[in-house]
């Protein structure tokens, strides 16, 4: 019995120092602030760069890297036009592109666990339906865009302003982003900066707890072998 006690005594520590120990977030999305262009990628006469499921047509002749086109076609504006200014770095996507487009990305979760989307999002200053909508879904989290014509939420052209928004979602193993336009025509909710986290323990975390284990299991067999009095 006092062997049980002592072990459990020692794995109840090492939890403690665990539970205490720091976390990181581990991001799985790839691309998410559309920085990447694709090799070869070529803009179209107005200025921006539109990705079709196929990647075969005019001015959009390579595959969004990281990303897959179900339907539709989608953009990327520059932040230096009247598409801008991003919400990160100098790209930023428009869920419309000629018409409503939807793109996925594909990423390993552990089943069970708690994760996080996070992005921004604003709407086409140069032409969007009022609202412009679209969804945006992982797992079996969903967050519903509604961007109207407010300029003092969206700003103007050459003005952006963006939104944050943001939903978890319960990892099953192998999970999927869905970024999909819900009204029809060239112009809607643009996104940018979108990011899937979960947090788990540092590698020291891991370290602990293995090593406290294995010093609980080294003091039990030690205790064995001291001989019992007569």
């Amino acid at each position: 019995m006092r062997q049980v006690g002592l072990f459990a005594a020692v794995g109840a520590a090492v939890m403690s120092l665990a539970m205490a120990a720091p976390v990181s977030a581990a991001e799985l999305l790839h691309n998410g602030s559309f920085e990447s262009l694709g090799a070869g990628a070529i803009a179209e006469g107005w200025g921006g760069y539109t990705y079709y499921t196929d990647g075969t047509h005019t001015g959009g002749n390579v595959l969004l890297p990281d990303w897959t086109v179900q339907s539709g076609s989608v953009d990327l504006t520059n932040t230096a036009s009247v598409w801008g200014p991003a919400a990160a770095g100098d790209y930023s996507l428009d869920i419309n592109g000629w018409d409503a487009g939807v793109i996925t990305q594909a990423f390993t979760t552990q089943a069970g666990h708690t994760y996080t989307v996070t992005f921004n999002y604003s709407r086409n200053p140069a032409g969007a339906p009022d609202p412009a909508t679209a969804d945006v879904t992982a797992g079996a989290g969903v967050f519903h865009v509604s961007a109207a014509n407010n300029p003092g939420l969206f700003g103007t052209g050459g003005a952006m302003l963006w939104q944050t928004g943001s939903f978890t979602f319960v990892g099953t193993g192998h999970d999927t982003l869905t970024l999909a336009a819900t009204v029809p025509g060239n112009g809607g909710v643009f996104f940018d900066n979108l990011s899937v986290s979960g947090a788990v323990p540092e590698p020291a975390t891991w370290a602990l707890m293995i090593g406290g284990f294995g010093m609980a299991g080294a003091m039990l067999r030690r205790r064995r072998l001291v001989p019992v009095a007569a």
